[in-house]
């Protein structure tokens, strides 16, 4: 019997991010956090999605069916590193964060239960944060905030703390590979820019994600359902060991179950 893959994840660091991120977390051993990279200001590293009021009719589906949530910041240029990003501290973000989260899902089956006193230790401790590397140690927080009630337990490495001589990014992330010890690389859909090429070349296996992302009630009956929201949105909705349940490893290639022993 073969021995299981020994699987790293890299991801520029989210805020309050969604499912199929909390999908690769399940699936790694190596979490590395690109905290080496430019910021972009219209990206998701500091920015979370959540829903519309209740009261407020989804847009056609042309339109965007979220509200966005964003975490100030302080002098931010950009060629900014995300490590060196600073919150700013003059505004109120992170009550309003969690009042405006509290409003959207307080009434929801679980927020009370399984989120919120997740939510006000996090936001109580992001209001203490200062300096430079205050967005990123905010956005580190918020990347595991769910990871112990998921059954999550990846090392998280900084892609600062490696060495980081390769320019092409694909390289370097198979380089990333060779560094921590993994033989495989799971890669979001969206990376498309990544060659089989140089993972190849250091015998490490190049896997695609094929999560497919679960409906479940939003509490907006006769309504579409509104994909990608912050894992906030879904444990507001949904009991925790259904969620685990979604996560657990899908019946393809190395992450397929091991077969149950046949009875004797």
């Amino acid at each position: 019997m073969s021995a299981p893959p020994r699987v790293l994840v890299a991801e520029q660091p989210h805020y309050l991010p969604w499912l199929d991120f909390h999908e690769q977390l399940a699936r790694a051993d190596t979490l590395v956090v690109l905290d080496n990279v430019q910021w972009l200001r219209r990206g998701w590293q500091r920015r979370a999605r959540v829903a519309l009021p209740s009261g407020a009719p989804l847009p056609p589906p042309t339109e965007p069916a979220y509200q966005w949530l964003t975490i100030p910041l302080e002098g931010a240029h950009r060629d900014t590193r995300i490590g060196d990003l600073v919150v700013d501290t003059s505004q109120p973000w992170t009550r309003k964060h969690l009042a405006t989260l509290t409003m959207l899902y307080g009434r929801r089956p679980y927020f009370r239960s399984q989120v919120l006193p997740r939510l006000e230790r996090f936001y109580a401790a992001a209001a203490e944060e200062r300096g430079p590397g205050s967005l990123l140690r905010t956005l580190l927080s918020s990347m595991t905030l769910f990871a112990e009630p998921l059954g999550l337990s990846p090392r998280v490495v900084l892609a600062s703390s490696l060495a980081r001589s390769l320019p092409d990014k694909t390289e370097r992330l198979a380089d990333y590979c060779v560094q921590l010890g993994q033989d495989t690389y799971y890669s979001a859909v969206g990376s498309l820019y990544l060659r089989p090429g140089p993972f190849r070349e250091r015998d490490v296996r190049l896997l695609w994600q094929k999560f497919r992302y679960p409906a479940y009630d939003q509490g907006r009956p006769g309504e579409r359902f509104v994909v990608g929201l912050s894992i906030v949105d879904v444990l507001s909705n949904v009991p925790v060991d259904l969620v685990r349940e979604w996560l657990a490893p899908s019946p393809w290639g190395p992450f397929a179950r091991p077969a149950p022993e046949p009875e004797r």
